[in-house]
């Protein structure tokens, strides 16, 4: 898809398009502008196009029927984790926010993670995964720092190469994959059903579904991780949009009606997860802090933190808990405190009255 130089002046005017200058002097659409995505980037030499939302199904057997064409597919596990863009642009690697922002940190760590080859040979082909482990977005862990989960492969025109084309492509330049759970004929529905079930048992998020050809794809996920993913933020609940509540409750239960899972056992977890989360969110507050959350990262660039704060400082509290340094650069451990759930809880335990 090309981009005019009119279209994106267009957009500016309209306030859809804004011109940013970090790390490079680039434009970024922050909403859809006719026929060009929210997310999408304009930079002197590409354009990067913005990724597309995969359809999300509530039934599986239904939804199946009703947005995949038959024959085999591709089924992949669904990680939750920050989704990137990674893109050579002006002879360096950069990675891009699903909103279309260079994000600092994670360009930092795509530059670490051996993919010259890739793009030496490729250049104008677009890396879409997501990162999980230390960063400032995702839950810290001490079995690793981070890993970027490659789940498509854009051509550099918006088409996604075909699954098995990008299989071979990322295990030639050793790319990690998202975990492929392998091929399966749409008509044996028992078969995917049995996969989304051991999925859900392994606590794991849950599947993406596409055509061989990649022209077409849906996600599926469990109510385990929707259960996990209320009770993780239930602390910061008004920081949260109302509907990231919504949809988790709704899809969980569509799947409890259609998989017969025992629903006062999974009534209790839900329960349970989302009065923990409340209960330690207002204790916090209770006990004079805040409504926050804790993140660790590695960095080398002392910029990149530099970065990093001045970013999320407009939306959150950032606090420095520890920095030390180690090798390979220098560890931070930081609270990031919600100021809206912070405020509302304080003001309840401080006997503020509101007229409903």
């Amino acid at each position: 898809m090309s981009i005019t130089r009119q279209q994106v002046l267009d957009a500016i005017k309209r306030g859809r398009a804004e011109r940013l200058r970090e790390g490079m002097e680039y434009v970024r659409f922050r909403e859809n502008h006719g026929k060009i995505m929210r997310g999408t980037v304009v930079t002197r030499d590409r354009v990067i196009l913005g990724y597309e939302h995969i359809p999300r199904i509530f039934t599986l057997e239904k939804g199946l029927g009703r947005n995949i064409p038959g024959g085999e597919v591709c089924i992949e596990e669904k990680i939750d984790g920050f989704n990137l863009r990674v893109a050579k642009v002006e002879g360096a690697i950069f990675a891009f926010s699903r909103g279309g922002y260079i994000d600092a940190f994670s360009t930092e760590k795509a530059r670490g993670l051996g993919l010259e080859g890739f793009f030496a040979d490729y250049p104008e082909r677009i890396l879409c995964g997501e990162m999980i482990g230390n960063t400032p977005y995702t839950s810290p862990t001490p079995k690793f720092d981070v890993k970027l989960f490659v789940f498509d492969i854009d051509d550099g025109t918006g088409n996604y190469l075909p699954c098995e084309e990008r299989y071979a492509m990322l295990k030639k330049y050793g790319i990690e994959s998202v975990p492929q759970l392998g091929k399966y004929a749409t008509s044996d529905i028992k078969k995917i059903r049995n996969l989304a079930l051991s999925l859900n048992k392994a606590n794991k998020e849950g599947m993406v579904i596409k055509t061989l050809d990649r022209k077409a794809a849906v996600k599926f996920v469990t109510p385990n991780a929707d259960i996990e993913d209320i009770g993780r933020c239930s602390p910061v609940m008004f920081d949260m949009p109302l509907g990231f509540y919504v949809q988790r409750v709704f899809r969980s239960g569509m799947f409890l009606r259609e998989f017969g899972l025992d629903r006062r056992e999974y009534a209790r977890r839900l329960g349970e997860a989302f009065y923990s989360g409340l209960l330690r969110g207002i204790g916090m507050v209770g006990d004079g802090g805040g409504a926050e959350e804790e993140f660790e990262i590695l960095i080398k660039d002392p910029r990149t933190w530099d970065t990093i704060h001045r970013h999320m400082s407009k939306e959150v509290k950032l606090e420095v808990i520890s920095d030390r340094d180690e090798k390979g650069g220098k560890r931070i451990r930081f609270s990031k405190t919600y100021r809206k759930t912070t405020k509302k809880m304080h003001d309840a335990l401080t006997g503020k009255s509101v007229t409903d």
